[in-house]
């Protein structure tokens, strides 16, 4: 099974910072912008998204706006 540190050892070096800077700005899209409805259009290029992130797995994003309890005052 190929991971994607063999598929990375296979581009030549100068591409590899354009490969980084492709994960980063996927990573910064999954960071900033909140996830789309199950019925929503934008869903399939979300989730291309996240999986050029890396975000799967243990690395997904966890946490659900919708779910989220406000801040209780004391």
């Amino acid at each position: 099974m190929m991971d994607i540190s063999f598929l990375l050892s296979c581009l030549p070096d100068s591409d590899l910072r354009y490969v980084a800077f492709v994960i980063v700005a996927c990573k910064l899209v999954t960071v900033c912008v909140p996830a789309p409805a199950d019925t929503s259009r934008w869903l399939p290029l979300y989730r291309l998204v996240n999986a050029v992130a890396l975000n799967i797995g243990w690395a997904r994003n966890r946490f659900d706006p919708s779910s989220a309890e406000p801040e209780k005052k004391r």
